[in-house]
């Protein structure tokens, strides 16, 4: 009997190194399946490998310590396949059910060494199958049980071990106390066994709830990388889901088109009939509550609150609990996926984490489809503009400095220019005198605000010639709505333009400066004339010369004469009144035409003389042309007339004489003709 007291203690340490080890390697697993599901925390699973290694070794040690071989009759389990399973974490093709199946089969044979040992054996007059208890709690949804257990196990052999040795001395009837004890404490275990087959049932629904998940989440994926196309997409996934007999119905909300998508029938209409209340985050809905909060929100017990529209069906539909999941495309919420269980408290934290695989899929099939989308139509857009600018009418693109880009031959045969003669250069070319200073700031100001401009111009072609176009120019801008490039599109009106409208321009404008010539002058001081008459207003002309303008013609050249020229037509455009007329009557003469200077000679005379020594003082700031410097100064005549006493030649003679009495007081004077 002291004999059997020490083979007690033996089985002791050996139960318990058994029930430590049991103990690390079920919580390895639980590190291990948080691992492969977050992929975080492997410091902390290193820690469980070393750990269960450490006390393997320890039960091989105690089993040779103690001579134990003999009385066991299965030691031939080994860490083998859980090492496999460290080893391939990383791995794309392990899985949940690998893992557990490798966790399980390695806890059953270390069962076995126990409960299929001589003395176990021996104390069970139950002659129950421990092969099946020993299957049944390898599983790991059992371990719960079996630490259970083990840890009654453990102190029932302490419990009887030390009642047996204390007593032993004392009563001869140790023996049948021994074997009552013995019984009671089979007893208790057995019955913690029956309560564990009690809960099998339910554990195995949930290992089959989670294996059907997995079928669902492999199937929408090989769905998921064929499509292209969002009006299948929520469907298809639809039809997936109701192939699950949890489900009772699932549907889609879709954010942009506030449309609802889901398998035709009741379930569909009754939701359909509530989609205007989705689209107002204010109401008080799940769908509309998952769009603000961006969030899942899992209702386990349908019936705890008035949530659903379905809640008051719910016992008829047999649903029993919800999930709403929101989709996203790019960060930003597009949709919303609605389940319904027939279960309740199905939707557990290990269902939400598949789940939200599921969505991640959909979320990045979206993004998919929504780049597949913009490449086609870029293409379809390269295609068409590649297409019209080839063969439609005249463009252009430009950059942002002005510089040609890109330009078709429609263009280039109206210009008389050759593509390579244009690539690079500036449109300024084609400028003629007439498109003035305002001209351009009007144009460019019209794009700034607009995008766009379009209007009538005419242009010189290659030859010198003018062409009236009408155009439109358009800014192409990214993604930013930055300006990058712009795109001039002209149109020949030549033909359905009066050509007399053309040439009546050349024949009263000055070619080089754009200005009015003496021939359109006369007229207007023929008008001015009788205006001043009729309204007994006074007027006047300022007749201004450009001193050294035949020197720097014949020293710089009539390139830089012809710039000087333009420059003191813009500067006298600029410093002169919109209703008045600046014209080019010769070389360098020009004469401004004022029709409306005040009522009294006293208030005319002030007037003229200030706005020509406004005249004098813009034309002195020409410090330099063309990089020279300008050595040329204005000489300045005017005149006044309030009736048609003096015809319009003795006018501009007048205003001539005065001039040329201020070229007598040394130039760069005014000079006033009195009669």
């Amino acid at each position: 009997m002291f004999k059997q007291v020490e083979i007690m203690k033996d089985n002791l340490v050996f139960v318990k190194n058994i029930k430590e080890l049991i103990f690390a390697i079920d919580k390895e697993q639980n590190a291990v399946v948080k691992y492969f599901l977050t992929q975080k925390d492997k410091v902390d699973l290193q820690k469980e490998f070393k750990n269960s290694d450490e006390l393997y070794n320890e039960l091989l040690n105690t089993v040779k310590i103690l001579n134990l071989e003999s009385k066991v009759e299965n030691l031939d389990y080994d860490l083998n396949r859980i090492k496999e399973i460290r080893q391939s974490l990383d791995s794309e093709k392990l899985n949940l059910y690998q893992i557990s199946e490798a966790y399980k089969s390695t806890k059953k044979n270390i069962l076995s060494s126990l409960f299929f040992s001589k003395h176990f054996k021996y104390a069970n007059n139950y002659n129950l199958d421990l092969s099946k208890i020993v299957d049944f709690l390898s599983h790991d949804e059992n371990s719960k049980y079996l630490k259970e257990l083990l840890s009654s196990l453990l102190e029932s052999i302490d419990k009887e071990t030390n009642l047996f040795k204390n007593e032993l001395l004392n009563d001869k009837n140790i023996s049948i106390l021994f074997l009552i004890i013995v019984f009671f404490t089979m007893g208790s275990l057995f019955f913690v066994l029956k309560t564990i087959v009690s809960k099998e049932q339910e554990s195995y629904l949930k290992i089959k709830t989670y294996k059907d998940i997995y079928e669902i989440l492999s199937k929408t994926n090989k769905f998921l990388t064929k499509t292209y196309d969002k009006e299948s997409l929520y469907p298809n996934i639809c039809e997936i889901l109701a192939q699950n007999e949890n489900f009772k119905f699932a549907f889609f909300y879709d954010v942009s088109d506030k449309k609802i998508y889901a398998k035709n029938g009741k379930l569909k209409q009754i939701i359909s009939s509530q989609v205007n209340y989705y689209e107002d985050i204010s109401h008080e809905n799940l769908v509309s509550k998952t769009v603000k909060w961006q969030t899942n929100i899992i209702i386990n017990n349908f019936y705890e609150k008035n949530l659903s529209v379905f809640y008051n069906e719910a016992k008829n539909l047999n649903i029993n609990s919800m999930a709403t999941f929101p989709i996203k495309k790019f960060d930003k919420v597009v949709g919303v996926m609605i389940i319904y269980s027939t279960q309740i408290g199905f939707f557990d934290k290990e269902v939400e984490v598949l789940f939200d695989k599921l969505v991640n899929d959909i979320n990045h099939c979206l993004e998919k489809i929504k780049y597949e989308e913009q490449r086609l139509e870029q293409e379809d857009e390269l295609r068409l503009s590649s297409y019209s600018f080839d063969i439609a009418e005249p463009m252009l693109i430009t950059d942002t400095e002005g510089h040609i880009v890109r330009v078709n031959q429609a263009f280039c045969s109206i210009m008389g220019y050759t593509k390579d003669e244009l690539i690079g250069r500036n449109p300024r070319i084609f400028k003629t005198p007439h498109q003035d200073y305002k001209f351009i700031e009007d144009m460019w100001n019209c794009l700034r605000i607009n995008g766009f401009w379009t209007g009538e111009l005419y242009n010189k072609k290659s030859n010198d010639e003018i062409i009236p176009l009408k155009g439109t120019i358009t800014a192409i801008k990214d993604k930013n709505g930055k300006a990058t490039h712009y795109l001039g599109q002209y149109f020949d009106i030549g033909k359905i333009k009066d050509k007399e409208k053309v040439l009546e321009y050349q024949a009263t404008h000055d070619n080089l400066t754009g200005l009015p010539n003496r021939l359109l002058l006369t007229d207007r001081i023929e008008q001015a004339i009788r205006k001043v008459t009729r309204h007994k207003i006074i007027g006047g002309l300022i007749f201004i010369d450009l001193d050294n303008f035949k020197v720097i013609n014949d020293t710089l050249g009539h390139d830089i004469g012809d710039a000087l020229l333009i420059t003191v037509a813009k500067k006298m455009k600029e410093s002169i009144r919109e209703e008045d007329t600046v014209s080019r009557v010769g070389g360098d003469e020009f004469v401004i035409l004022l029709d409306n200077l005040g009522s009294t000679r006293d208030e005319a005379r002030r007037n003229i003389k200030y706005l020509a020594t406004k005249i004098k003082d813009a034309l002195n700031s020409i410090d330099s042309i063309e990089g020279y410097k300008n050595i040329s100064t204005p000489s300045i005549g005017i005149t006044l007339f309030n009736d048609d006493s003096v015809s319009v030649k003795d006018l501009i003679k007048q205003a001539d004489t005065a001039m040329y009495e201020a070229k007598k007081q040394g130039k760069n004077t005014i000079e006033l003709f009195e009669d």
